[in-house]
């Protein structure tokens, strides 16, 4: 698919930024992906069930996230997994361990998201404080960010290595809902409500 704008943004600072070889083309698929992904599944309300009684409607929105880059970790993964939450339209906050280069941090300022630069031990102090959420964690340790947030249930750590493919990186910035609407009343098809998609 085309990479849409925001992410086309991020992907024209990664061309200026020192990534390590073969990153920059990493992060070009990766964005692909992530295009094909919503245009195809994540970006479309639908319905498969096809009952004339009633409309049951699939569709995703934006979840914020926070994303974390430890230490270790690097500019290409941050770059990916920014763009993803950019993608989905999710409000997201970036901490980093590391200094990224100003026209990365330009355009994140532009494009809405909060950036923090704290080492690991100020992440996971900060960690702590969050309220309920998600956290999707580039390199680090998971049993550290466990400890740091006490084992809560209601904070969701996504820490799987970072992917090219859409499908799985959207998903942490992405809530699905299915919404059901009934077309009738009393047997009755209400013919205003066929024509309900989204």
């Amino acid at each position: 698919g085309t990479v849409p704008a925001g992410p086309a943004r991020l992907l024209d600072a990664a061309r200026t930024a020192d990534l390590e070889p073969g990153a920059l083309e990493f992060v070009e698929r990766a964005l692909r992906s992530d295009a094909a992904a919503w245009e195809q599944e994540f970006g479309t309300a639908r319905d498969v069930t096809g009952l004339p009684v009633e409309r049951n409607i699939l569709r995703y929105l934006p979840h914020p996230v926070a994303i974390r880059a430890c230490e270790g970790s690097t500019l290409a993964e941050l770059l990916r997994v920014a763009a993803a939450g950019v993608c989905a339209g999710a409000p997201i906050n970036v901490s980093t361990s590391a200094e990224l280069p100003s026209d990365v941090r330009r355009v994140l300022h532009d494009l809405g998201v909060t950036l923090v630069r704290e080492d690991d031990a100020g992440w996971l102090k900060r960690a702590g404080q969050l309220g309920s959420g998600r956290i999707r964690l580039l390199g680090g340790s998971v049993t550290k960010l466990y400890e740091a947030i006490g084992g809560r249930p209601d904070i969701a750590i996504y820490a799987q290595p970072v992917t090219e493919s859409g499908r799985v990186e959207l998903l942490p910035f992405l809530q699905e809902q299915a919404v059901s609407i009934t077309t009738h009343r009393f047997g009755t098809i209400l013919p205003q409500f066929l024509a309900i998609t989204t």
